[in-house]
């Protein structure tokens, strides 16, 4: 196991499937599924990452692929490999070249 502790933060990796729903204080790394609710400061969906319901955090970076629901009080950033359908809610939003998004966007901020 890692040396330094990770206290408040959750890692699925590759090949784990977790149902249900989660509350991270920090930070949530998913290489694996993720099926239901997650909720976390800051989020990371590796290229093997999946994501089916509802995405919740400040920011979230996207590799792999989110279905549903995705809200991000802060940044948004689908990178190249990241796929995401479903209603899309922002403040910032970053799209690499090659990123895929499919549904409703709703801006946090339309105003400033």
């Amino acid at each position: 196991m890692a040396e330094v502790n990770q206290q408040g933060c959750l890692f699925v990796g590759e090949g784990v499937v977790l149902k249900g729903n989660f509350e991270v204080p920090d930070i949530a790394s998913i290489s694996g599924t993720v099926e239901g609710e997650l909720t976390a400061k800051q989020v990371l969906i590796e290229a093997t990452g999946i994501v089916r319901g509802k995405l919740t955090g400040e920011s979230i970076d996207i590799r792999g692929e989110v279905n549903e629901y995705v809200s991000s009080s802060r940044s948004l950033i689908i990178r190249s490999t990241g796929k995401v359908t479903g209603s899309i809610n922002y403040s910032e939003i970053e799209i690499e070249k090659g990123g895929h998004l499919h549904g409703d966007l709703h801006n946090l901020n339309p105003h400033s």
